[in-house]
């Protein structure tokens, strides 16, 4: 089966020399690959942070995702250290966006 991202020579297709039913087949395929893609990062098979699998793993539920011992501890050394300095200033988003991050690993 020849893909369809090629020519016959081997040669990288670019989609605009593509028809309309190639486009859309192109298209279905590549939702696919990226979906595949998705479930493989959130599964036990490959931690969220580092990308490798051959390490012991932990579940984050809040996050549905699965986190190698080392980026597990990292994240909660971490997020110890940010529960312990709360400060009593308003916090921008991108702060509370960390700091309920890091609930998570607590």
């Amino acid at each position: 089966m020849q893909k369809i991202s090629q020519y016959p020579n081997g040669k990288i297709r670019s989609v605009r020399y593509m028809d309309s039913d190639e486009k859309k087949r192109f298209r279905l395929l590549q939702g696919q690959q990226n979906e595949l893609g998705s479930l493989l990062d959130r599964s036990i098979l490959v931690c969220i942070t580092f990308g490798k699998g051959h390490r012991d793993m932990v579940y984050n539920k809040a996050y549905d995702a699965w986190y190698c011992t080392e980026c597990y501890n990292i994240e909660r050394l971490s997020a110890q250290k940010r529960a312990k300095a709360k400060r009593q200033r308003t916090k921008s988003h991108e702060e509370e966006a960390i700091e309920n991050h890091s609930k998570t690993f607590l």
